[in-house]
């Protein structure tokens, strides 16, 4: 069974950002989906008081598992008070924009009220 939680394992974490050529930071975090210890998508952000900022998501190919993982890391934002989320350049912004979470592109915002409304894709599929 595939459960989607943040992960807390410091050296997990450590190899996760650097098989994805991100640099870790005191910020930096990760929600993943795993099938027991078998990672199977992950999300990698950075939360600070001022805002959520996404790095990587995957899978990209499969957009409804993308869409639950990334839901799941803006709501661990959420819960620690951020309302507000960006990406950054190297971020899937064309898979946000299959999942319809861009809120402005210009500022590559994400639309955390999302969290609140059913899957748009899923509806459209």
């Amino acid at each position: 069974m595939i459960e989607i939680h943040p992960l807390r394992d410091t050296d997990k974490l450590c190899e996760l950002y650097k098989k994805q050529n991100v640099t870790i930071n005191e910020y930096s975090m990760a929600v993943v989906a795993s099938d027991r210890e078998e990672i199977q998508g992950f999300c990698l952000f950075e939360l600070k008081s001022d805002g959520l900022l996404v790095h990587s998501l995957e899978p990209k190919e499969d957009v409804f598992f993308a869409d639950g993982i990334l839901r799941s890391a803006l709501h661990v934002g959420v819960e620690n008070g951020v309302n507000e989320a960006f990406y950054s350049e190297n971020a899937p912004e064309k898979l946000f924009e299959t999942l319809e979470f861009i809120k402005n592109a210009e500022k590559k915002e994400l639309n955390v009220g999302k969290l609140f409304s059913s899957c748009q894709s899923c509806a459209n599929s």
